[in-house]
This record gives structure tokens, C-alpha cells and sequence, in this order.
């Protein structure tokens, strides 16, 4: 058996200098403070909401793209983690084994070899074990992060929704005020008496049109009335004569 003194350095989470990093940073410190100072109040009250909210949206899309990142290396880590401690257990039971095999066949210095590499790997294995529960801590804090983060995000998208249909009827009641106020009532009024008069004078020619038609109508008429009647008193007649004959 292989004497290894040199004691194994344990792995570090490049996501703890991340989590550093970023409290001091700040990065989610203006985000919970706009959560925290109710940010519907606060967006009523801004100049250009729309504007204002559209910048934030970007903002959070930034930090919930970074939180999910760290999330995901945070995982990686615990992941890791949870191979070193299984690995260094496999480590102890295996040395302790070694110690009484060594003990039993009176090798006394393989059997001190066997219980000092024990005792390095159980050493290892408790600091190990601190560390994973804090990186589980920090997976934690970073999980809670991230839903007050979408949480805020989504009542963004609604505000968002909101204002745009907010400024799209301001903006149709503005182009409607604005058409009615452009235009001359008077000038409209003037133009509607024309156009009932040409629909007036339209309306008598087609009225007189009509009765010149009945007149001429009636004359074109009367003489064939005149000559049917003849026709009629004449055959009457012949009918008549030839009832006598018989």
C-alpha cells in the first residue's frame, strides 16, 4: 500500500466567488427594491412608465439569464460534492480495513500507514461535508432569488400589457379629438344644405319627368280606347242581326 501524506486539497466552488462577487455588486439589489417599494406605485408615478418598464424588463432578463447560470453551476457543485464525500467514506472503510488486515498479520507500520490516511480522509470528509451544506445553502438562496426574480418579471410583462393598452387609447382619443377639432362645423353644415338641395332639385326632375309620362301616356291611350269600343258595338250589332235571321 501506497503512503500518500501529501493531504488532497478540497475541490472549491467557483460559484461561492460568484455569490460573493455579486452581493457586492448588488445584482438583485435593484430589483428587490423596486418589489419592496411596490412597483406598480412606483411605475404610475414615473414620467415615461412605458419606457421605464420596458428598461427593467431588460434588466431582469439579464439577471434571471445570470441567477440561472449561477443556479446551474451551483447544482454542478453540489453534484460534485456529493462524489467527494462518497468517494473519501469509500476511502475511510477501505483504510480501516487495510489497518486490521495489517494489525492481524503484525505489520505494525502498514497498519500506522492504513490508520494515518484514515484519519487524513475522515479530516477531509467533515470539511467536505460543511462545505456541500453550504453550497446547498447558497443553491437555496440562489432558488429564492430566482422566483422573486420571474415573480417580478411577469408582473412587468402585465404592467407592461397594461400601459401599452393605456397609450394606445390615449393616443386613439387624442387622433379623434384632434380630427374633431380640425374640422370646420359651420363649413360641413353649408355643405349639407348643397348636397339636400341637388338632392332636392334630382328628386323634382325626376317627379316632373314622371308626370310629363302620365300625360303623354294618357292621350297615346285614349284613342284606341275610342276605337276598341267601336269594334265592340259594331260586333255587338252583327251578333244581333244574325239572332234575327235564325
Amino acid at each position: 500500500m501506497r503512503h500518500r501524506r501529501s493531504e488532497q486539497r478540497p475541490w472549491t466552488n467557483g460559484n461561492e466567488t460568484y455569490l460573493r462577487r455579486t452581493r457586492k455588486m448588488g445584482i438583485f439589489k435593484r430589483m428587490n427594491d423596486i418589489a419592496m417599494a411596490n412597483i406598480h406605485e412606483v411605475l404610475d408615478k414615473m414620467e415615461n412608465p412605458l419606457s421605464m418598464i420596458k428598461q427593467y424588463i431588460r434588466e431582469l432578463e439579464e439577471k434571471i439569464t445570470e441567477a440561472k447560470l449561477a443556479l446551474s453551476n451551483q447544482l454542478l457543485a453540489e453534484r460534485k460534492y456529493e462524489v467527494m464525500i462518497t468517494e473519501l467514506n469509500h476511502l475511510v472503510h477501505t483504510r480501516i480495513r487495510q489497518a486490521n488486515m495489517a494489525i492481524d498479520r503484525n505489520e505494525e507500520g502498514i497498519a500506522q500507514m492504513a490508520v494515518e490516511e484514515k484519519v487524513i480522509c475522515e479530516r477531509k470528509l467533515e470539511a467536505c461535508r460543511e462545505q456541500y451544506e453550504t453550497v446547498k445553502q447558497q443553491t437555496l438562496l440562489l432558488e429564492d432569488q430566482l422566483k422573486k426574480l420571474v415573480v417580478l418579471y411577469g408582473e412587468l410583462q402585465d404592467k407592461k400589457l397594461l400601459y401599452l393598452s393605456r397609450v394606445n387609447t390615449a393616443q386613439a382619443i387624442q387622433n379623434a379629438n384632434n380630427t374633431i377639432y380640425s374640422v370646420n362645423a359651420e363649413n360641413i353644415r353649408k355643405n349639407f344644405i348643397r348636397m339636400e338641395e341637388q338632392i332636392w332639385h334630382v328628386e323634382a326632375k325626376s317627379a316632373a319627368a314622371h308626370r310629363v309620362n302620365q300625360m303623354v301616356g294618357a292621350t297615346t291611350i285614349s284613342a284606341p280606347d275610342l276605337a276598341f269600343k267601336e269594334d265592340v258595338r259594331q260586333e255587338l250589332e252583327r251578333l244581333k242581326e244574325a239572332r234575327k235571321v235564325i
